[in-house]
């Protein structure tokens, strides 16, 4: 895959010979915030990440750097692909292809204190608008988030049922539930809780369901996101999900994933 901008391209790999690996880059989030970094010398923001150490694992390279760059002291960290650059950068002078290891870190405990070149680490509910590297590092966010939706939808989930069809919310006394409504035990969501999930195509109250995930809902205005869980071999397209969904989604501006 490649995506292009100016004069920078970026591809994504699954794999390349390991010594080809110059860089790691670690997309972070702590309690279903985005956790970026700004250098003490710039007034920008930065995915944490670097460059690889002489007779370093690239695995170890991206732990490193997450601590380094961001203070983490608990955290749990998986790679995703490996991504090139092609086009000079603030870490390239050549333009030349160059290779790194994308990982994604879930982050629950940092240090009181930086020490590194980086100035302060800052959670956000959005992407920044003033990027150190905007033609670099949003392309890698994107590349996650794909893949981030690839592996759940598709996936066989067992629901826990708290909000029944014909039932009300329990803080909203008139908000009537249409269809089932509940959470994943185990299963936690970017808000910290159990992941919620609207329950499409059964028509009778129900206390659990297992089903296939047919999409994501997203909040742009709110940090939670929604499961679409659906009997085996059913499925809905997004406007007949966006209409069975509106009771609730009308009060947050929602994208549809699917």
């Amino acid at each position: 895959m490649i995506r292009g901008s100016g004069m920078h391209e970026v591809r994504f790999y699954d794999t390349v010979d390991d010594e080809l690996l110059k860089f790691a880059v670690i997309i972070s989030q702590s309690n279903g915030k985005w956790v970026f970094c700004k250098h003490k010398e710039r007034d920008t923001y930065e995915v944490p990440g670097g460059h690889r150490e002489a007779g370093e694992v690239i695995f170890e390279t991206a732990k490193r750097e997450l601590q380094e760059e961001t203070g983490a002291i608990k955290f749990e960290i998986k790679p995703i692909c490996v991504y090139s650059v092609t086009g000079k950068t603030r870490v390239n002078d050549t333009g030349e292809e160059t290779f790194g290891l994308l990982c994604f870190a879930e982050i629950t405990e940092f240090a009181k204190e930086l020490h590194s070149e980086m100035e302060k680490v800052v959670p956000m509910d959005d992407l920044p608008e003033n990027w150190t590297y905007p033609l670099i590092q949003p392309k890698l966010i994107e590349k996650y988030l794909q893949v981030k939706n690839n592996s759940i939808i598709g996936a066989t989930v067992t629901v826990t049922v708290d909000r029944p069809l014909g039932s009300y919310h329990p803080e909203y006394k008139d908000m009537y539930y249409p269809i089932n409504y509940g959470y994943i035990e185990g299963v936690m969501a970017p808000d910290g809780e159990e992941q919620d999930a609207y329950i499409l195509g059964v028509n009778e109250p129900v206390k659990k369901f297992t089903g296939k995930i047919i999409a994501i809902v997203y909040r742009k205005d709110d940090i939670e996101e929604k499961w679409v869980v659906v009997p085996e071999g059913v499925t809905f397209s997004k406007e007949e999900i966006r209409r069975q969904i509106h009771f609730q989604e009308q009060y947050f501006d929602s994208e549809i994933v699917m």
